[in-house]
């Protein structure tokens, strides 16, 4: 692999939390950032020269949640609440071929890089059963794409019906057996499955793939499970990422299952360290906050998807000041509906002003930018990259300071986080290699991808309609549940206390 001298660039350093703008020369050796000039110094020989005098260098964007397989849903999804979205969604992303899958994937790998993206954390959903055939098409296509990822299987052992607070009046007469009441494989068998696939995929590719382990949620698993999941997180020291109270729903339902909070259950199981991802983290116990933070687990805020879903509104403040680990994620391109992670810092940057009207306890674009390169990368266990500074991954985002957003320069990091879409970036590498460069993919024949997946999307509308149909018919079981929900929670109770 070449080295390359990036002359004089404006380098966006991060310094005890915040970041700060100043001309640099980057040398990279290999996939490794080795030292950062002064400019106008002398560069070793054999290292090719670019002159960057007019480009701002950003830590490359790390993407803490999203789900591949579900990239050619894109759009198709209405404006409902996650309960009743998952009818649809769900029953799209069902049975979908090894090449699909490829396909899929690609599709978010081309949107990440071209918008700064260079690392992921990928919560691979696999229907209706996880496949170690399927899990290597993931896997494949990012190993083809360049870019840097953790891989964390879904898991789930539980049929759609038993993770939802239902009362047995709301399923009376339905039949349920084409959709809502299928058991998942065993545990132990989809356990199995994990495992292989890490053998055969950590560590490939000089590093760029990892593998941890995803339970879907805690509600979506037995015991058993989830106890296998934090297993295999501890023999490996790898990541376990969950989604967790992504909904006031899912908060009654652990009550129900447990008698106890979700996260109080999970620290009862021994599944908050250091590893574990607890994903959306919005309806918490008062309590919870204490039991995250003295654990050292790890919060990833999706703040586009809960806004999409109406899920609720993260206490992101309140998480940083107990210094909870946080990382952002965009979620799927269902329910964000993209992929650009610059969207989600503006939305994190300024969507926590609306709960308060003490601006100390906004976030602003330093800490959104923060959370979306080194944070981002320490919570999804990627320390070494999501950071310009010698021994670092050379992982580097390259935006041109001629154009809309930079002009004229006061402030490179707001102007950037509040201001920049992705429009202005000139190039993205990935360990040292460029994986994008003038507005498109240099890995990955994009208008190829795009092709098979709009024929992909065209037939998927059409053999979709049964499967669909059949998901739908828990639609008037959910309402009615909402709406028993709804008026407890008017009444300022629940059914669980």
């Amino acid at each position: 692999m070449p080295g390359y001298w990036f002359d004089n660039a404006i380098c966006l350093t991060e310094k005890a939390g915040r970041f700060e703008a100043e001309r640099r020369s980057i040398e990279v050796v290999g996939g490794s950032i080795a030292a950062l000039h002064p400019p106008g110094g002398p560069k070793p020989p054999r290292l090719e020269f670019i002159d960057a005098s007019g480009l701002i260098a950003v830590p490359g964007f790390v993407n803490c949640h999203s789900h591949s397989p579900d990239n050619l849903a894109r759009g198709t999804a209405a404006d409902l609440p996650l309960e009743l979205w998952s009818l649809t969604s769900s029953a799209l992303r069902e049975r979908r071929s090894h090449r699909e899958i490829y396909v899929s994937t690609m599709l978010g790998a081309i949107e990440m890089m071209r918008s700064g993206t260079t690392a992921v954390l990928d919560h691979v959903r696999i229907s209706p059963d996880i496949d170690g055939e399927a899990l290597d098409a993931v896997a494949s296509a990012w190993l083809d794409s360049g870019m840097r990822v953790v891989i964390a299987p879904i898991v789930s052992d539980k049929s759609v019906i038993e993770t939802l607070p239902f009362d047995e009046d709301d399923l009376a007469g339905l039949d349920l057996s084409a959709y809502g009441s299928r058991a998942p494989l065993p545990a132990r068998q989809q356990m199995t499955v994990v495992e292989a696939f890490f053998r055969r995929w950590h560590g490939e590719a000089d590093g760029l793939i990892s593998v941890g382990i995803g339970p879907s949620g805690p509600q979506r698993c037995s015991d058993e499970l989830l106890a296998a999941a934090g297993d295999f997180s501890r023999r490996y020291d790898t990541i376990l990422h969950t989604h967790v109270l992504e909904t006031r729903l899912q908060r009654e339902m652990g009550f129900r299952l447990y008698g106890r909070g979700m996260i109080a259950h999970l620290d009862g199981l021994g599944l908050l360290t250091p590893r574990t991802n607890l994903v959306h983290s919005i309806w918490l116990e008062p309590d919870d906050i204490g039991r995250i933070s003295a654990a050292d687990a790890a919060v990833i805020h999706n703040p586009v998807s809960n806004a999409r879903l109406g899920s609720g509104h993260c206490r992101l403040s309140d998480l940083l000041k107990e210094n909870i680990r946080v990382g952002l994620g965009t979620d799927s391109a269902c329910c964000n509906d993209g992929a650009n992670l610059l969207e989600t810092m503006k939305w994190a940057a300024l969507l926590h002003n609306l709960r308060s009207d003490d601006e100390k306890t906004w976030i602003g674009p330093q800490t959104a930018l923060r959370l979306g390169t080194s944070g981002g990368a320490d919570a999804i266990g990627l320390p070494d990259t999501g950071r310009l500074a010698a021994g670092c991954a050379a992982d580097i985002t390259f935006f041109r300071s001629q154009a809309p957003a930079f002009q004229p320069l006061n402030d490179t990091v707001r102007q950037l986080v509040l201001s920049e879409s992705g429009s202005a970036i000139d190039s993205v590498m990935i360990g040292g290699r460029i994986v994008a460069s003038g507005g498109r993919c240099t890995t990955i024949d994009e208008a190829a991808i795009w092709e098979e997946a709009q024929a992909f999307a065209d037939r998927r509308r059409i053999d979709g309609v049964a499967a669909q149909a059949a998901a739908h018919a828990l639609e008037k079981p959910i309402r009615r549940m909402r709406q028993r929900y709804g008026k407890l929670w008017a009444a300022g109770g629940c059914a669980c206390h």
